[in-house]
């Protein structure tokens, strides 16, 4: 199982690594600011530390990033996608890079004609990030819908999938068979590319039937076990790598664990 942290974890983990011990969370996708960035590239001690104990018992830990307006296809890489570039080429403190690039989430995205513009640009960023990083794990956030577009005279998620090691699938549904139902399409494209993937849900604050915000917290890991053998038996694909909770902090009160 696999977790999203945001907040600047590395400088200031908090009980984050304590919650992801009892939870039995395998992969974490921490987000990285510039600051952290650079202190773990000048070896600060307590930073370097903080990374070596999320990685502590096997579990595997990429380094986050991602904004909406890089889906524009910038001309180089942005500064900060280029630090953790960097950051994951010199120090060999992270699993792998994670981004989410929501070209969904540009305001532009609503007017159907400039969509072409948003999935190529996505496609120029990801590969300008696998050329500053070909030996790099490079995992990225999808949105299913992406399955149903095409770019260039492809599928859209084809395409991303092609430019990524795996990918995490946010198929937000607090209904796991309507999640997958949604996913299907974008599990397609994705197993065609030969890709790993996860299936993402959803515990922070989102409008009913996409969150689980709420659920009691017994209920919710029933729920999961029961989402992830659904999953398994469903697609019986060896590339399924589990579930992803988005995330840690919506997870902590949900468990009435809050951390600031």
């Amino acid at each position: 199982m696999a977790m999203w942290v945001w907040k600047d974890r590395v400088l200031s983990p908090g009980a984050m690594l304590a919650f992801a011990e009892r939870r039995g969370i395998s992969t974490l996708f921490v987000y990285v600011t510039p600051t952290a960035a650079e202190a773990l590239l000048t070896r600060d001690r307590d930073a370097c530390a903080t990374l070596r104990a999320m990685r502590s018992n096997g579990r595997r830990v990429y380094a986050v990033a991602g904004e909406p307006d890089w889906a524009w296809g910038p001309a180089q890489l942005p500064e900060h996608a280029a630090l953790l570039v960097r950051l994951a080429v010199e120090t060999g403190l992270f699993d792998g890079l994670h981004f989410d690039v929501e070209p969904n989430a540009v305001p532009d995205w609503n007017d159907k004609p400039t969509r072409p513009a948003l999935m190529k640009g996505s496609v120029k960023f990801y590969d300008l990030l696998r050329a500053a990083a070909p030996y790099q794990k490079i995992d990225i956030a999808v949105n299913p819908v992406f399955a149903t577009l095409t770019t260039g005279g492809s599928n859209f998620m084809r395409e991303l999938a092609r430019r990524a090691d795996s990918l995490s699938i946010m198929s937000y549904r607090s209904d796991p068979k309507r999640a997958l139902e949604w996913a299907a399409p974008a599990i397609a494209q994705i197993e065609g590319a030969g890709r790993r993937w996860r299936m993402g849900a959803e515990v922070g604050d989102a409008e009913p039937g996409v969150t689980w915000r709420g659920t009691p917290p017994a209920r919710f890991s029933s729920a999961m076990v029961d989402f992830d053998n659904l999953i398994t038996d469903r697609f019986r694909s060896p590339r399924y790598e589990g579930l992803a909770l988005h995330d840690y902090d919506s997870l902590a009160q949900m468990y009435g664990e809050v951390d600031g």
